[in-house]
């Protein structure tokens, strides 16, 4: 006999397998591209603390495909840690986390321009770039001004930034650490969002410790973190503003149907 329970039961199979189909073939609807300092000002030890930083703060994000992560680090040259990714299930989580627990400190000059042109380039070369709707966001971390790139590198980043955005790039962020006011507003100058940007004074500095603001709604920001010890708590917090998550609407239409049957099925017992 084919009881309530089973049906309940079959019924809770279907719609978790349903739902996992949905999550593992849907498009993502953000690219978050995460730009790291790794030059000599930085130094081993707070690099290591900004790594466990970021480790931390991608652990929370979510496994239903809606996520994509490209991330970079950058010095005289650059490097690629994490190609485009589509955090679709725990296992690539647990890979984008094992390659950045494993990214190394390079030390050397400060390129910004060449670390924006690199995960530009690999972010609008991703095949999801096209899809409709989808939010691209770069966050650089850094301590400070660009020293390579021509003879004026904070002009070149600037003009790295000014391309990325006429890419389809829709923000940069950045989280200044420890420095000094001018790289504060060199930052300023960087940044940019739908709203505004890059321009001079462009970017608001917040102060350290402040919540930031979705940066495909406000003006762009930079986030004044106080000291490599603080930027752990600093960068969780931007990837929560940036990464709210909530169910698809196909997957509210999925559980919509799933209850709807049990709903009839228990009226049908009921009679």
């Amino acid at each position: 006999m084919f009881t309530l329970s089973k049906l309940l039961r079959h019924a809770g199979a279907a719609l978790a397998l349903a739902a996992a189909s949905l999550a593992s073939h849907a498009a993502p609807t953000t690219q978050l591209g995460f730009l790291i300092d790794a030059s000599g000002s930085i130094g081993t030890t707070n690099f290591n603390t900004m790594r466990s930083g970021y480790a931390t703060a991608l652990a929370a994000l979510p496994t239903d495909g809606s996520i994509e992560v490209t991330i970079f680090t950058f010095a005289t040259g650059t490097a690629e840690v994490v190609a485009p990714t589509v955090i679709d299930s725990a296992a690539k989580l647990t890979a984008v986390i094992n390659a950045v627990n494993a990214m190394t400190y390079s030390a050397g000059s400060t390129a910004t321009a060449a670390g924006i042109n690199a995960i530009t380039a690999a972010m609008t070369g991703s095949s999801n770039f096209s899809t409709p709707g989808l939010r691209s966001m770069i966050n650089i971390a850094t301590d400070g001004e660009p020293n390579l790139g021509g003879s004026n590198p904070a002009q070149a980043a600037i003009t790295a930034a000014t391309n990325a955005r006429t890419a389809g790039i829709d923000s940069l962020t950045a989280e200044f650490i420890g420095g000094v006011a001018a790289d504060a507003n060199f930052l300023r100058d960087l940044v940019f969002s739908p709203t505004k940007g890059p321009c001079t004074g462009c970017g608001v500095l917040l102060a350290p410790g402040s919540t930031p603001t979705d940066p495909m709604t406000t003006d762009p920001w930079v986030l004044r973190v106080g000291s490599f010890n603080d930027f752990p708590n600093a960068i969780s917090t931007k990837v929560a503003v940036v990464t709210g998550h909530v169910p698809e609407p196909g997957m509210l239409a999925l559980l919509a149907v799933g209850l709807v049957g049990m709903g009839a099925a228990r009226r049908r017992r009921s009679a």
